[in-house]
């Protein structure tokens, strides 16, 4: 894959996973989400907040291969 296009699929791994990441932090603040309660076994690491890890990994990831790649040329 060419080195342009590795870049905008990082582009939007990396806004997909910050979405991700900041979406319950936003449902918080905004009264949306209830509080978390000490000891409930709730807090912002929910699947959401993991799909953003994983979708922000694979981002940096994938701009490491395309600056690889811009190099060797």
């Amino acid at each position: 894959m060419a080195p342009e296009t590795l870049n905008m699929v990082a582009l939007g791994l990396g806004i997909a996973g910050f979405g991700c990441f900041a979406w319950p932090i936003l449902q918080r603040l905004s009264g949306k989400a209830a509080p978390e309660v000490p000891g409930s076994g709730k807090s912002l690491r929910s699947p959401l907040w993991w799909a953003g890890f994983i979708l922000t990994i694979a981002a940096i990831f994938l701009q490491r291969m395309a600056s690889q790649q811009a190099g060797g040329l």
